[in-house]
């Protein structure tokens, strides 16, 4: 089963308050889907947090690299991306566009095979797990309604992230 095309889209609209320093537009791009096409019909899906202008680019770099190559080897394949891309600065876009495609072809592999890929990466070391809520800091006062609102919904576990807590932008 060969690797026929990778493709990408980028994911914009409605986006949680995260923390940046100017918050993300509706139009902003910061996470992109990645498709892996074979020549057997199968697709697998990665996800990427990059702006989808970036994978792109990094795509039509990797791609002689990665086509026709054999989707059912995962690890050679990254591996192989990895290497021949060390001189281009590993890190940032291409080192994501990489793990995107990583995470498509396991995908792949688990679909071709029938087997969960959770098998596939060594078996399950657990049936479930907790769900917690993630947030922003906030003054004391808001931070209390808004956990108690999330534990109103059942939550009841927290990852609170930097905001601007303590900060104040110069007016």
């Amino acid at each position: 089963m060969k690797i026929r095309d990778i493709r990408a889209v980028g994911l914009r609209g409605a986006s949680p308050e995260g923390g940046w320093s100017e918050e993300i537009r509706p139009d902003d791009c910061v996470h992109t889907l990645i498709a892996v096409l074979t020549d057997e019909g199968i697709t697998g899906y990665g996800s990427v947090f990059t702006n989808d202008d970036l994978v792109k680019s990094a795509l039509n770099v990797l791609e002689p690299l990665y086509r026709g190559e054999n989707a059912l080897e995962p690890e050679r394949v990254s591996e192989k991306l990895h290497q021949h891309t060390f001189w281009m600065g590993r890190g940032g876009s291409m080192t994501h566009t990489i793990s995107g495609i990583d995470i498509a072809l396991w995908d792949i592999l688990g679909k071709a095979t029938g087997q969960p890929v959770s098998r596939l990466l060594g078996g399950r070391y657990r049936e479930r797990v907790r769900p917690y809520a993630s947030l922003l800091m906030q003054e004391p006062e808001l931070l209390a309604d808004h956990l108690s609102q999330l534990k109103a919904q059942g939550f009841n576990a927290f990852k609170i992230g930097w905001g601007p807590f303590g900060r104040v932008s110069p007016g």
